[in-house]
């Protein structure tokens, strides 16, 4: 037969038990909840990055603009100067021509020297060497006009030029009339060309008639 204080003790160690008990449950119903429960997703693990010192941007700023120097130069070598590339167009306009210029340079008196006696009324065959002393050639459209003297000798005022190349010498031509009257008697001749500029020496007859 069981005394008190047995069923005391049975009761207490029973409880304690239980209490044991209801603790490893709930560990295990908790294990197990953990164990069902999705898994969360990690998070990458991402290293501190390291500020870069202004020494190593000024290095990879200089990769793109400095200049770069040849395969052969020595390290701690001076780099010379930066040489700038030149470039000569080629003369694609042609030269302007130069305007010639015209000119006439009197020679001599082939015929009729100055002061000639000659008969009232009779006919003279005047002729002048001259040179073409300028760099245009004279064509038919070159002219001797009468500049001054007694009009016109029995000429027409307005004579052919001799057409001749620049540097070449020609003979001038013109047929007189000697004037009636006693007297010396003059006429000249200037040389134009076709746009009716004057040019060169002129040219002149002089007679005397008794």
């Amino acid at each position: 037969m069981m005394t008190a204080a047995t069923i005391k003790f049975l009761f207490n160690r029973t409880e304690r038990n239980g209490r044991y008990a209801w603790r490893i449950a709930c560990s295990v119903f908790v294990f197990l909840l953990a164990g069902c429960a999705p898994l969360a997703e990690a998070t990458p693990f991402i290293p501190p990055t390291a500020q870069s010192s202004p020494t190593v941007a000024a290095t990879v700023i200089s990769l793109w603009t400095a200049t770069p120097a040849p395969e052969n130069a020595e390290l701690g070598a001076t780099p010379g100067p930066e040489v700038t590339p030149t470039f000569t167009a080629e003369a694609t306009v042609a030269a302007a021509p130069t305007a010639c210029a015209n000119d006439l340079k009197f020679l001599a008196d082939l015929t009729i020297p100055d002061g000639t006696p000659v008969e009232s009324g009779a006919r003279i065959d005047k002729q002048w060497l001259v040179r073409n002393s300028g760099t245009c050639n004279w064509d038919a459209d070159y002219r001797l006009r009468l500049l001054g003297g007694f009009p016109p000798l029995g000429a027409e005022i307005v004579q052919a030029l001799f057409p001749a190349r620049a540097g070449a010498e020609v003979t001038l031509q013109i047929f007189f009339t000697a004037p009636p009257a006693s007297g010396v008697y003059r006429s000249a001749w200037q040389a134009y060309d076709p746009q009716g500029n004057p040019f060169g020496e002129t040219v002149y007859i002089e007679i005397t008639v008794p």
